[in-house]
């Protein structure tokens, strides 16, 4: 079990992260492996399904970047508008 971290601490933790290029790098890989900017739509129904709740975990970490580190977030994205 995660052991319970103050959100301030959450959130100087993610700032630091978005701080470095490595780190904006990272969080832009795993916001890909998420599929946050892809379709989830499978035919098959449990691909479709697995799709959806890994593309939710990416929306989720999103949101975690943008409240703590908005400024990072977006050169983030321009680092990588080519990549996506």
């Amino acid at each position: 079990m995660a052991k319970n971290i103050p959100r301030s601490e959450e959130l100087h933790t993610i700032r630091t992260i978005m701080n470095t290029e490595n780190g904006r790098n990272f969080m832009m890989r795993c916001l890909s492996h998420c599929g946050t900017y892809d379709s989830v739509f499978d035919k098959d129904p449990l691909k479709h399904a697995y799709n959806s709740g890994s593309r939710d975990h990416g929306v989720w970490l999103e949101r975690e970047l943008k409240e703590a580190a908005s400024e990072s977030f977006l050169i983030m994205l321009r680092e990588n508008e080519n990549g996506r």
